[in-house]
């Protein structure tokens, strides 16, 4: 069987067979389902498609797709892609299945396949909120990490502004681990202010304000990533 690009498989058959790399992946619990394990993969050619693999198949299929790997995925089935968060901005959704084969691929690419969006952008309010964006830029403002009641429960948060190469800044909020992370990282370089990449991040408004925020779980942070970016901001 032929290897279709992401952008041209569509629900009418199972039968597809895809060449792809694990860009993410997270658990998620669903009420339906249980546990989850849910990924962004994309093909050589950067398209992108949120993928999910039920608990029954995590042990027997879900292990074959690590993180960073390549892979030849065949048999699946696609479902539109709706919902307030959405990873990518393909039509459709993959579930792994029973019969879903996945073999190793002997290429190696190490593409992040970024989707950055310039802030200019972000903050001119015209994209839409469903769909999670890459940014990356230098950690500016940085507050403290605290603890706050949310819904009975106590989550770490930390808030923040990130500032791009044109100067543009867009406040930011992380929280959970994501909060740590970020405030960890801080921490260790105080004589330079890191340079943060969040992918998968989530649009959201507080107090009428544009802010960037992680999609729960969803979300992907790095603290000065090994790429161009990082090194234009640390020549700037």
């Amino acid at each position: 069987m032929k290897v279709t690009p992401l952008k041209d498989v569509k629900p009418f058959k199972s039968g597809w067979k895809v060449h792809v790399k694990v860009l993410h992946s997270w658990k998620q619990y669903n009420p339906v389902h249980g546990d989850t394990l849910e990924m962004v993969i994309s093909d050589e050619a950067g398209c992108k498609i949120h993928a999910s693999c039920k608990r029954t198949y995590m042990e027997s299929k879900g292990r074959l797709l690590p993180v960073g790997a390549w892979r030849l995925i065949q048999n699946f089935t696609l479902s539109p892609s709706t919902g307030m968060y959405r990873a990518t901005d393909h039509p459709f959704k993959m579930s792994i299945i029973q019969n879903t084969a996945i073999t190793r691929s002997p290429l190696i690419n190490e593409d992040m396949f970024l989707s950055l969006v310039d802030f200019q952008t972000v903050l001119g309010g015209s994209l839409k909120t469903c769909f999670l964006i890459d940014v990356i830029g230098q950690v500016m403002d940085l507050g403290d990490l605290e603890t706050i009641q949310v819904s009975g429960k106590p989550r770490m948060k930390v808030e923040f502004t990130l500032r791009d190469m044109n100067d543009a800044r867009v406040p930011c909020c992380l929280w959970g681990k994501f909060a740590v992370i970020l405030y960890e990282g801080c921490s260790k370089d105080e004589e330079e202010k890191p340079i943060c990449l969040i992918r998968f991040a989530k649009i959201g408004r507080f107090r009428g304000e544009l802010q960037i925020t992680n999609a729960f779980e969803a979300s992907l942070l790095l603290i000065n990533p090994d790429i161009a970016e990082t090194a234009a901001f640390k020549q700037m």
